[in-house]
Parts: structure tokens; C-alpha cells; sequence
């Protein structure tokens, strides 16, 4: 009996550590989500990096996504596609944010 003892306190410390670990980790994933989706990151992006932006993929998805949404903050903008015709139609959808 006496010797299960100091096991069971071994094994006490083990499972704190590991419970204030796993809460740190969870605070600062939360501290993080917040910083960047709550308080946001605009100056982040824009034209305080330059003026000009290359995009590759720029006529489908995530790559029209970014290239819109920095023609909206003032940025020049280089699109990169594999199709022409969607180029073409990104493209002069895209200058009428500037």
C-alpha cells in the first residue's frame, strides 16, 4: 500500500501538467482567432507593401477572391491564368473595383 503511494502522486502532477497545458494551448488559439478574425489585419495587405500584385489562378476560387479584394484597396493588379475568355472576364470585372 505504501508503495503505490508516491505513483499516485506522480501520476496526479502528470495529469495537472497536462490539463494546464491543454488549457494554455486552447487560451491561445482562442487569443489567436481572436486577433485575426475579430480585430482583423488590414494593414496587413494593400498598397503599403507596393503597388502592384501578381495573383496565379486569379479567374476561379480563392485566386479571384484575393485578386478583388486587393483591387479594392487600391492595388495594381497581374492576373495569371491557364484561360483567356475567364482572364478576359475577370479581368473587366476586376476594373471596375479600381
Amino acid at each position: 500500500m505504501e508503495s503505490t503511494l508516491p505513483v499516485a502522486g506522480f501520476l496526479y502532477w502528470v495529469g495537472a501538467g497536462t490539463v494546464a497545458y491543454l488549457a494554455l494551448r486552447i487560451s491561445y488559439s482562442l487569443f489567436t482567432a481572436f486577433r485575426v478574425w475579430g480585430v482583423g489585419n488590414e494593414a496587413g495587405v494593400g498598397p503599403g507593401l507596393g503597388e502592384w500584385a501578381v495573383v496565379t489562378g486569379g479567374t476561379d476560387g480563392i485566386g479571384k477572391s484575393y485578386a478583388e479584394e486587393l483591387a479594392k484597396r487600391g492595388m495594381k493588379v497581374v492576373l495569371i491564368s491557364r484561360s483567356q475568355d475567364k482572364l478576359d472576364q475577370v479581368s473587366s470585372e476586376i476594373s471596375n473595383y479600381a
